[in-house]
């Protein structure tokens, strides 16, 4: 049985206990987050110690990082279910860094046959990756908003033609208003109007005149218009860089989970990828149950007594999991007759479109579930 390292992070030092498998400390100490403080704190650490860390949002990172590219055994837990834990074992209120960290220590050792049989570390990087790009992919769907309502204002009629192409989008980044247009040569809005590589888009100049005439926009909201356009293009760039990335990760350490997940109709790459990103290995559930519950589409319960209702869903769980199995669940409805039949059963039987695709979710989870941990490909069954 290895040691256990409980350690508490703060953004500016940590603390950490080291204990035996009997409870028993063998070292404690404070350091610095700096390359000498890490140093420092592996000298001190015994061989054979599984390291238990909180997860902080951020200041956890670069120690796990520090840890784990030394080939030592770090786990990272969800801070609720450590103060769970020392509320059912103690009713003292110390309250200090090194207590905490002892804390820490204690429940990896009374979790140690979990711990030690998962033998994983959340990987940050990749999970940062996903949600930075979840995060650009919701500024992009509030600059589009952003830019309709501009454009309703500055330019109205031109909302007739997709404004939100590349190509238009770098249009309007020129020229965003009748004004503009009806000021400027020709040969410019020409030059305006091709694509790249050549191509020109499918209005024409006259097109673009015909929506200019008698125009009720207001010129003033012209560099409104400009703005959001090279928002929105700017982010654009971004989110293909993360998407990228993202794939890029997901293909070397999961290659086989993406494809098995890809199997099922209306599943593609990034969606895989993000669902990946957020499970990291599916051997960290021991039933679909769990990873239901982890995902936060549970139905909360209620009892009272003899009294036993199931509730709304709990929420409680990851919520950019959460996200992209509802995406995921969609686009098995469209793609998947067996979905499709599922989710028009439901409905059949009262269920509203929310809980209807709450319930295509879960079923997607199960079987998925059930895909990855027997390693099997999708194949559709009505």
């Amino acid at each position: 049985m290895c040691n256990i390292g409980g350690i508490d992070i703060a953004s500016r030092k940590f603390d950490y206990r080291i204990i035996d498998e009997n409870g028993a400390s063998l070292s404690k100490g404070s350091c610095e987050m700096t390359r000498d403080g890490f140093a420092s704190f592996i000298s001190d650490v015994p061989e054979d110690t599984i390291f238990v860390m909180e997860s902080t949002g951020r200041y956890h990172r670069n120690l796990c990082h520090f840890l784990s590219q030394r080939g030592l055994e770090v786990c990272i837990e969800n801070p609720m279910m450590i103060k769970n834990y020392v509320k059912s074992t103690t009713l003292r209120k110390t309250k200090t860094d090194s207590a905490d960290a002892l804390s820490i220590a204690r429940y990896g050792l009374a979790n140690y046959d979990r711990l030690h049989r998962e033998k994983r570390v959340m990987d940050d990087e990749v999970r940062s990756i996903a949600r930075r790009r979840q995060e650009v992919a919701e500024d992009i769907a509030r600059a589009k908003t952003q830019l309709k309502s501009d454009l309703a204002l500055a330019w109205p009629e031109i909302l007739a033609v997709d404004v939100f192409t590349s190509s238009m989008l770098s249009f309007l980044s020129q020229f965003a208003s009748p004004d503009d247009v009806l000021s400027a040569d020709d040969t410019d809005l020409a030059d305006a109007l091709i694509q790249e590589k050549g191509r020109y888009l499918s209005i024409s100049v006259e097109d673009i005149k015909g929506y200019a005439i008698g125009s009720i926009g207001v010129p003033g909201y012209a560099d409104l218009v400009k703005d959001s356009a090279e928002k929105i293009l700017y982010l654009e760039k971004r989110d293909k860089a993360l998407t990228v990335a993202l794939v890029e990760h997901e293909k070397k350490v999961h290659a086989k989970e993406l494809e098995i997940l890809q199997s099922i109709p209306g599943i593609g790459e990034i969606t895989a990828a993000h669902f990946m990103a957020e499970v990291e290995d599916i051997a960290r559930f021991a039933t679909y149950q769990k990873l239901i519950a982890y995902m936060g589409t549970d139905p909360s319960i209620h009892q009272s007594g003899e009294s036993f209702s199931k509730g709304h869903i709990t929420k409680h769980g990851n919520r950019s999991l959460r996200k992209y199995v509802y995406i995921m669940a969609q686009k098995a409805i469209i793609y998947s007759p067996f979905f499709r039949s599922y989710y028009d059963k439901k409905r059949s039987e009262g269920f509203s479109h929310r809980k209807a695709m709450i319930a295509v979710m879960n079923k997607l989870t199960k079987i998925i579930f059930t895909l990855l941990t027997r390693g099997e490909m999708y194949k559709e069954d009505v």
